[in-house]
């Protein structure tokens, strides 16, 4: 009996030794996956410094490159591994070419992207956190996505129709002039902000690559009218930004205009669906708003000073815009708002 008692005994300490030791073992694979998740190479790129034209939580209307998860679903399928996509993105980063895009509609909306100064090796870890990683979605792009690629129904139905409608209001009015809906502007508008976004955020970019934020500064003083004047040019239509806390005092909003921006705050910092504004000012034109939203690539100048804004890019501030009040700002908030002038078409 003794005997038994002394091996019943021994059984009990061995067995408490190998399951403290399986704790253990749980416990450093725990800690083992948590260091690799915040070690991740790939993931560090993506989120600070590829999310900066590629933010999953802009808007439809204020993105500046598509979102990450549309280039996954565009490059890889079932068929595709992780060496295939790989090489794919390296060829594609390294040498950006228009005709090497799989996403044409990406490629007529925001054009090529920039060349980026990344290694074989930073990109490679930039493809293996994409493929294995259930990346964030906008929450506008599964209809967006199914829209252009589900039964063929995209933008361009859209505006075809509005066209046709236009048409036929002209053809039953016979001689009479007519006023085309409201939604035809709003379209219109749309089609403009777009244009001058992409045009300003392409060019903004490849200035803070090539000159700092200090540079771009420089870039917004000098280019940035002339590029949204000729936006405007091209769609027939006078383009110009307006904010409640300008750094140009050209830019300043009126009373009235200011009341839009507060509206516009409300909707972004409500998450709720934005609505552009359109009034017609007299008999002749019409102004389409829209709100200017700020991403991490904003931040660099209108962020808060010290946090965001280095003590370089507040000097140069300072020297190029004496009564700047344009800081402060987080991320996807509004900063102000496009305001596009039409003729009114008769």
């Amino acid at each position: 009996m003794r005997y038994l008692i002394f091996l019943l005994g021994f059984i009990f300490i061995v067995s408490c030794k190998d399951s403290r030791k399986g704790y253990q073992a749980i416990e450093a694979a725990a800690t083992d996956v948590a260091l690799n998740e915040n070690s991740d190479p790939g993931r560090k790129i993506v989120e600070n410094e590829c999310y900066i034209c590629h933010n999953p939580r802009a808007t439809e209307a204020t993105m500046i490159a598509p979102p990450l998860v549309a280039v996954k679903r565009h490059y890889i399928d079932e068929q595709t591994s992780e060496e295939e996509f790989t090489e794919a993105l390296i060829n594609w980063i390294s040498d950006p070419q228009a005709e090497k895009s799989k996403m044409r509609g990406a490629l007529r909306r925001f054009g090529v992207m920039p060349y980026q100064p990344y290694s074989e090796e930073a990109i490679r870890d930039i493809a293996s956190y994409i493929y294995n990683t259930e990346l964030p979605q906008p929450e506008w792009f599964e209809e967006h996505f199914q829209k252009g690629h589900g039964q063929g129904k995209g933008k361009g139905m859209g505006r075809g129709k509005g066209m046709q409608m236009g048409k036929k209001s002209m053809q039953a009015g016979e001689d009479e002039s007519y006023s085309p809906l409201p939604s035809y502007y709003n379209e219109k508008g749309m089609e403009v902000v777009t244009a001058a976004q992409g045009v300003l955020g392409k060019k903004l970019m490849t200035a803070i690559q090539e000159r700092g934020p200090e540079g771009a500064i420089a870039f917004c003083k000098a280019a940035a009218t002339g590029l949204t004047d000729s936006v405007g040019i091209m769609k027939n239509a006078v383009v110009k930004r307006v904010t409640d806390k300008p750094r140009n005092t050209a830019n300043q909003a009126s009373v009235e205009e200011v009341g839009f921006i507060t509206a516009f705050k409300r909707q972004v910092e409500n998450n709720g669906e934005i609505r552009p504004i359109t009034k017609e000012m007299n008999e002749d034109e019409v102004y389409f708003y829209y709100p200017i939203v700020t991403n991490a690539m904003c931040l660099q100048c209108h962020g808060t000073p010290v946090k965001e804004v280095t003590p370089a890019v507040s000097e140069t501030l300072a020297t190029l815009y004496p009564q700047d009040q344009a800081t402060g700002y987080d991320i996807q908030q509004v900063r102000g708002m496009w305001r596009i002038q039409f003729i009114k078409e008769k």
